[in-house]
C-alpha cells in the first residue's frame, strides 16, 4: 500500500497535548498516548482510503479541552475532513493523494467536511466509520 493521507498537527494550545483515542482504522506512527509538545509540530501518515479518525486533548488537564479530527482520503470520490472547534484544520484540496491535512489546534478551522477552501460547520459524528 502506499500513504493515503498525511495529517500535520501543530499545537498550539498552551499545554502538551496528547492522542487519546483512534477510531476505524489506523494510522502507521500515531498511537493512543502519542504526545505532541506545546508549540511542536507532528507528522502522521496513515495508509487507509476509509474513513480514520484521531482525538487530541491536554496532558495535564483533559477535560479543558477535546480536538477531534476526521478524515477520508477515498479512491473513487472527494476527499474530506474535519475538526471540532478550535481544531485548525486549514484548507486542503478535494482530489489527489495523498490527502496533505494540517491543523493548527487551538485555531479556528479555514475548512470542513465537503469544503476544503471554506468552513461552514459541516461535520460528521466521530468514529462513523461507514
Amino acid at each position: 500500500m502506499s500513504v493515503r493521507i498525511r495529517l500535520t498537527v501543530i499545537n498550539n494550545t498552551g499545554a502538551d497535548i496528547k492522542c487519546t483515542s483512534i477510531k476505524c482504522k489506523k494510522f502507521l506512527d500515531l498511537q493512543v498516548g502519542s504526545v505532541v509538545a506545546d508549540k511542536g509540530k507532528a507528522i502522521f501518515l496513515s495508509e487507509t482510503s476509509d474513513r480514520i479518525f484521531c482525538e487530541f486533548s491536554q496532558t495535564n488537564n483533559p477535560d479543558a479541552g477535546k480536538w477531534q479530527m476526521g478524515m477520508t482520503s477515498p479512491k473513487l470520490s472527494d476527499n474530506n475532513a474535519y475538526g471540532t472547534f478550535m481544531a485548525g484544520l486549514q484548507k486542503y484540496k478535494k482530489s489527489g493523494s495523498p490527502l496533505e491535512l494540517t491543523y493548527i489546534l487551538g485555531t479556528k478551522n479555514k475548512a470542513d467536511w465537503d469544503n476544503g477552501d471554506k468552513d461552514e460547520g459541516n461535520t460528521i459524528t466521530f468514529g462513523d466509520c461507514s
